[in-house]
């Protein structure tokens, strides 16, 4: 409406404006309706334009064994859920192994296959969600608590490095809120918490990369879904095609981002003082603290090394004595050359000018999902978390953070 009024200064109703955008959309990528059948198009087209996999290429030689699996709603008419696998590369960045369509009645089903595939590697819960389902399940039970300073005791007792500072923030919720033992029990600490897991997270505690990947997808979230799944194929072969040619120019050891921390790492190791105990292990004296570092296990008492898999303050410290270097210390996943290998992969581009419908007499018809569909204009907003507090706003001097009641300005 704005946008009409200002280029050709004419006032049209919501309700016309609307309309004429759903024209558009129709014109531009076909009736949602119809798109369903054209899957089959499409997944014939990926196949003889990338037969090989390039996600399994990127994720096999390049990226740690980290799998960051997530649902994410479908935005347009017929809904429906997405479901993906990413990953981080080198430098911390996404990058999607795989993603594909369900209906929302078929989420269960793949969640349990999922979990069939698997059952033999260690699994994690999302910090983030672990803390909204604390807030409404315990705290509710305690209206007095400050919701925001247990969640920052739960978030402690998560990412505690020992067992000790574990159990001293976790007794502390215990003392205050009876009620959160059984929650805590039920909840698995061994699949949230830095103390009690039993494989390696480098250092990665919630699953944050899927409001990544949510915003960087989001326009094609709209859209019907051959070409939903086709615009984010292409947002994958854009992005790969400017990571590739970044590494064209890298020539430091690590990647960006890793260099970047290992260098203020060890400018902060460089206060130190070292003991030597033998040739591999060493005490580090860091202010009214010691640290027992074996440079031959990779490890440090702290357990910061074990859980980033980067070189510590102490770690950094102990390295320098013997005069090595600091990058003979750091985990293989993290360097250029793995960056490299994640991208060197291609994706072909699909052309999509002989696209066609297909029939019944090809064996059967893809229809678009049988759903209700709500009267008014679809949601774009999504409905906050239980732990995100919005800030109300005084309506004698229209300041944020205060209400009228303990409003002290004085008003002209």
């Amino acid at each position: 409406m704005r946008d009409l009024h200002r280029d050709y200064e004419v006032e049209i109703g919501y309700r016309k404006v609307l309309k004429g955008k759903e024209i558009a959309m129709h014109d531009i990528h076909s009736l949602e309706k119809c798109s369903y059948n054209r899957l089959r198009w499409y997944c014939q087209a990926v196949r003889e334009t990338n037969p090989v996999s390039v996600a399994e290429f990127g994720f096999a030689t390049g990226c740690r064994p980290l799998i960051f699996l997530i649902c994410t709603h479908i935005k347009n008419k017929y809904k429906g859920s997405m479901l993906l696998a990413v990953t981080k590369d080198a430098n911390e960045d996404l990058f999607t192994l795989a993603y594909s369509v369900a209906d929302a009645a078929d989420i269960l089903g793949l969640s349990r296959l999922s979990n069939f595939y698997f059952r033999v590697v260690h699994h994690a819960y999302c910090l983030r969600h672990l803390v909204d389902n604390f807030v409404k399940t315990v705290l509710r039970s305690y209206p007095l608590h400050n919701k925001k300073h247990w969640s920052s005791v739960f978030k402690k007792a998560a990412y505690a490095p020992s067992q000790h500072e574990f159990s001293q923030h976790i007794n502390n919720i215990f003392q205050s809120m009876p009620l959160a033992i059984v929650f805590i029990q039920k909840s698995e600490p061994e699949s949230w918490a830095n103390a009690l897991f039993r494989g390696n997270l480098w250092g990665v505690i919630n699953n944050n990369i899927a409001e990544c990947w949510n915003n960087w997808v989001k326009p094609a979230r709209y859209l019907p879904v051959v070409s939903m799944v086709d615009h984010i194929c292409v947002q994958i072969m854009n992005m790969m095609h400017r990571r590739r040619e970044t590494t064209l120019g890298m020539v430091k050891e690590l990647s960006l981002a890793k260099e970047k921390a290992i260098m203020r790492t060890y400018i902060e190791s460089l206060t130190l003082r070292v003991h030597r105990s033998c040739g591999w292990k060493f005490e580090v004296v860091d202010g009214d603290k010691t640290c027992a570092v074996d440079l031959n296990e990779w490890t440090c008492s702290c357990r910061s090394w074990q859980i980033h898999m980067l070189p510590c303050k102490h770690a950094c410290a102990a390295i320098e004595s013997k005069s090595m270097s600091v990058y003979a210390f750091c985990d293989k996943f993290f360097k250029t050359d793995m960056y490299r290998q994640t991208y060197k992969g291609i994706i072909n581009p699909i052309p999509k000018f002989d696209m066609f419908e297909c029939n019944a007499d090809e064996g059967y018809i893809i229809n678009a999902p049988d759903v209700r569909i709500q009267p008014g204009r679809r949601r774009t907003q999504r409905i906050p978390s239980q732990i995100q507090s919005r800030l109300s706003k005084c309506s004698r001097c229209r300041v944020r953070g205060q209400n009228r009641r303990s409003c002290k300005e004085a008003i002209n």
